[in-house]
């Protein structure tokens, strides 16, 4: 059976584009017998920008109490909060240890986001590893994929 990942990442807060966009076709598809679903709060993925670590929490319980009150069903589908999981950074680092600097520095994100700023955190850098092992930790078929991942 095909599995799908979503993630959410609590670095703002959660609006009616992400009900919209990716909560509403989440809940409605979660009990389908022809697919998997994983969601997650990529709680991991916030610690790549300026970030107050206290708020990086409330979001992330403020996301995860969203997410059941719109109708995730837990028994449906998996859901967690990734830095509970230690296997996300665990192959996180294994991946980093085997990914080029060329390589890694290519990414739209780190691209954009380092021009905009005098000082960039190592982690937006290999801020695209750690979704590369989001997806193969949970052998993911098929992860929604927003503008901004796209490269160019």
């Amino acid at each position: 059976m095909p599995r799908r990942l979503t993630g959410f990442t609590p670095s703002g807060n959660l609006h009616l584009g992400n009900y919209l966009g990716a909560m509403r076709p989440i809940i409605t598809r979660q009990a389908s017998t022809d697919t998997d679903t994983v969601v997650f709060i990529s709680d991991l993925h916030a610690l790549t920008l300026d970030h107050d670590p206290a708020q990086v929490r409330q979001r992330t319980l403020e996301f995860a109490t969203l997410l059941l009150a719109a109708g995730l069903d837990p028994d449906a589908c998996r859901f967690m909060v990734q830095s509970h999981v230690p296997e996300h950074t665990e192959l996180h680092y294994l991946l980093e240890c085997v990914t080029g600097y060329g390589e890694a520095r290519r990414m739209i994100q780190f691209k954009e986001k380092s021009r905009r700023q005098q000082q960039v955190r190592t982690s937006l850098l290999t801020y695209p590893i750690l979704m590369a092992a989001d997806i193969l930790l949970h052998d993911t078929d098929e992860v929604p994929v927003g503008e901004d991942q796209r490269a160019a």
